[in-house]
C-alpha cells in the first residue's frame, strides 16, 4: 500500500512538514542564525539561543524567491532525519515518498527548475506535486465568515456550498502579501497582485521606530520579532481612532536580562517587576506599524495599500466573477494572526464597492500560518492528487525543463 505523501509548506520563515494524515504539521524555522561569540544555529536550534543579542540571520529566500539551495537542502535534512527534534518522525527512505511543496508565486522559471533537480535528482522522490500556496486553497476550509457590512450581517459560520469555484486569496506572509484570484482551482495570473509588505517589513519598521523612540534595538532581530508576535494590533475602526485611545492600549513590554528571561515579556500589572529591569513602553506603535499594509505612506512607501492592491487586481478580472470573488476571499498566512486584521480588510473594503456588492472575508480557525498545510493535506487526501503529480520516472523521461514548463510553471496558464 502506498505511503501518505510528505507535505511541504515551504515558508520564507518557518516550513511546516509531515504526512497528511497528520492533524497539525510540524514546524521549523527557515534560517540559519550566527550569534555574536561566533557559534552557528539552525532552524530550531534558534530558540535554544541564550545570549539574542547581536544574532545575524540568513534566510535561503530573498526578495520572495528561494534562492539558495545549498541552505535550504541543509534545513530540509534538519526537518526529514532528525526524529529526536519531531516526535520521532524521519524519512529512512526517500526514493518511495511521495511529496506536495509549496513555492512562491510567479517563481522564476530557472529557480523552480532548482527546486525540482533537488527533489528528484538529490532527495530522489518517488513523485512531486507543487503548486503556489492559492492553488491549495480551494481544498480547505476556513470555518469563519466575516461580512464587510459589520452589524447588518455579524460573523457567522461559512456557507461552503457557495465558497468553493471562486476564491480571492489574501496569502499575507514573511516576505510579502500575493493577492491571488482563484478561478475553478486555477490561479488566473493575469490578475495576480503582489504588497511588499509583510513580517520582514514590518519588523524592521519597528526596529527603526523603536531606535529612534527608546533604545537601539536595531541589531536585535529576534527580540523584535517577538515584540511583533505578542504585542502588535491592527486598528479594529481606524487608525485615528486607536490614536485616541492609545493610552488605554498601551503596554509595557519588559525587554531580557538574560538571567530571568531570554526574550522579555509583556509586563503583568499585578505582579512588581524585578530590580533593574528595562522596560519599553509602547503606544502608539502597537497600531501604527500593521497599519502600513492600508496607507503605506507611514512607512514613506509610495505604492499602493492593501485594498488599493485588491481592487487592481480585481479590475483585471472579467466583470461577472467580480463579484463572486469578493464574497469568496480568505485570508492565509502568519501576519493574520494580528487581531482585528480580517476583520477591518471586510469593512475598509466594503466601503470601496458598489452597494449591492458584498464582501465576505474567510478565516481559518487557531494559527493562521497553518492553514495553507491544512488546505495542502486535503488535496494530499483528494482523488485528484495522483492523477496530477509527477513520478521520478516522468521528469527522467522528460527532462526538468518540461516539469516547469507543461506541469508546474505559471507560464502553463497565462
Amino acid at each position: 500500500m502506498e505511503s501518505k505523501p510528505i507535505v511541504v509548506d515551504n515558508g520564507s520563515y518557518e516550513i511546516k512538514f509531515g504526512p497528511s494524515d497528520l492533524a497539525t504539521p510540524y514546524r521549523a524555522l527557515n534560517a540559519l542564525a550566527r550569534d555574536k561569540f561566533g557559534a552557528h544555529y539552525l532552524s530550531n536550534q534558534i530558540k535554544s539561543i541564550k545570549d539574542i543579542s547581536s544574532v545575524v540571520v540568513r534566510r535561503p529566500h530573498e526578495l520572495g524567491q528561494l534562492t539558495s539551495w545549498e541552505l535550504e537542502s541543509t534545513i530540509w535534512d534538519y526537518c526529514f532525519f532528525n526524529p529526536d527534534e519531531f516526535g520521532g518522525f524521519e524519512l529512512k527512505d526517500t526514493k518511495d515518498q511521495h511529496l506536495i511543496a509549496s513555492e512562491t508565486c510567479m517563481t522564476i522559471p530557472e529557480l523552480s527548475k532548482n527546486m525540482d533537480q533537488v527533489i528528484f535528482e538529490e532527495y530522489e522522490f518517488a513523485s512531486l506535486f507543487k503548486s503556489s500556496p492559492a492553488g491549495f486553497v480551494p481544498f480547505g476550509r476556513a470555518p469563519i465568515a466575516i461580512s464587510g457590512k459589520g452589524d447588518d450581517m455579524p460573523t457567522s459560520e461559512a456557507d461552503f456550498k457557495t465558497y468553493k469555484p471562486f476564491q480571492l486569496v489574501i496569502d499575507s506572509g514573511f516576505n510579502c502579501t500575493w493577492v491571488v484570484p482563484v478561478v475553478k482551482g486555477v490561479p488566473y495570473y493575469k490578475a495576480i497582485k503582489k504588497l511588499d509588505v509583510g513580517g520582514r517589513f514590518l519588523n524592521g519598521l519597528l526596529k527603526e521606530t523603536l531606535s529612534f523612540r527608546h533604545y537601539n534595538v536595531m541589531d536585535e532581530t529576534i527580540l523584535v520579532n517577538n515584540i511583533k508576535e505578542k504585542c502588535l494590533f491592527v486598528s479594529p475602526i481606524s487608525y485615528f481612532d486607536s490614536f485616541k485611545h492609545r493610552d488605554d492600549t498601551a503596554v509595557e513590554y519588559v525587554l531580557p536580562d538574560f538571567q530571568t528571561s531570554f526574550l522579555g515579556y509583556v509586563k503583568d500589572p499585578s505582579k512588581p517587576l524585578p530590580e533593574d529591569s528595562q522596560t519599553v513602553k509602547l503606544r502608539d506603535e502597537l497600531f501604527s506599524i500593521p497599519e502600513t499594509f492600508f496607507h503605506p505612506e507611514i512607512a514613506q512607501l509610495l505604492k499602493p495599500g492593501i485594498i488599493e492592491t485588491i481592487l487592481e487586481s480585481l479590475s483585471m478580472l472579467p466583470e461577472q466573477l467580480r463579484p463572486l470573488m469578493l464574497s469568496n476571499i480568505v485570508c492565509t498566512g502568519g501576519n493574520f494572526n494580528l487581531p482585528h486584521f480580517s476583520t477591518r480588510l471586510a469593512t475598509e473594503l466594503q466601503r470601496q464597492l458598489p452597494t449591492d456588492w458584498s464582501c465576505t472575508v474567510h478565516s481559518p480557525m487557531g494559527p493562521k500560518e497553518l492553514h495553507n498545510w491544512q488546505c495542502m493535506a486535503a488535496f494530499a487526501n483528494s482523488p485528484l492528487y495522483s492523477e496530477v503529480r509527477v513520478t521520478r520516472d516522468e521528469y527522467y523521461e522528460h527532462g526538468v525543463d518540461w516539469c516547469t514548463k507543461k506541469r508546474f510553471g505559471y507560464q502553463n496558464w497565462i
